[in-house]
């Protein structure tokens, strides 16, 4: 079992011994007395990959977006999602309700590749995309720059980010300052 897991090895393959007997998961977890959504998943992934390889570690991989749409498209149409899953080799049913409620949100627009924000990336990096030497002193901002605006039309963009990433930085701050402050008042540090 997974280390993450909230039951014992024991409680897994006894639990397993149920299912086997024609026994649900909330039976199971009253029997066995263990928390009944930890076997629910148990149970669902004993449902598609069978007693024994449900204890075999399992491998995830990428479906391609045309297979998850195809997917998605039968189990509206009225086929099992165990089947489904079992076909695909999933290690449970759960991805295929994903992808069902997925797709009936974006449509066949669904599972795109997503855009590349570049959240991820330091100042640093940035610097070195857009051609500017991250080494450099940077300018200084002039402090009134955006109080004389007045209207969201008069800031430029630029400026509009560099407001943003002032804010985001103070929001930061300030959540690791009242997190310290409890730090102390609670005789941690």
């Amino acid at each position: 079992m997974r280390k993450d897991c909230l039951i014992t090895n024991d409680q897994a393959h006894a639990a397993i011994e149920l299912f086997d007997q024609g026994n649900g998961y909330a039976a199971t977890a009253t029997k066995l007395d263990v928390h009944k959504p930890t076997l629910k998943l148990l149970h669902d992934r004993w449902l598609v990959r069978g007693t024994m390889s449900v204890m075999e570690p399992y491998q995830r991989r990428r479906l391609p977006a045309e297979t998850k749409i195809a997917t998605a498209k039968r189990y509206i149409a009225g086929e099992h999602k165990v089947e489904l899953a079992k076909e695909l080799g999933l290690a449970s049913s759960r991805p295929i309700l994903d992808w069902v409620k997925e797709y009936r949100d974006k449509g066949e627009g669904a599972f795109t590749p997503r855009k590349a924000t570049g959240k991820g990336k330091t100042a640093r990096i940035r610097a070195i995309d857009h051609g500017q030497d991250p080494d450099a002193d940077p300018v200084p901002a002039k402090p009134d720059a955006a109080a004389k605006k007045t209207r969201v039309e008069d800031i430029s963009l630029a400026e509009y980010r560099q407001l943003q990433d002032r804010l985001l930085r103070a929001e930061a701050e300030n959540a690791y300052l009242k997190k310290l402050r409890a730090l102390r008042q609670n005789g941690q540090l």
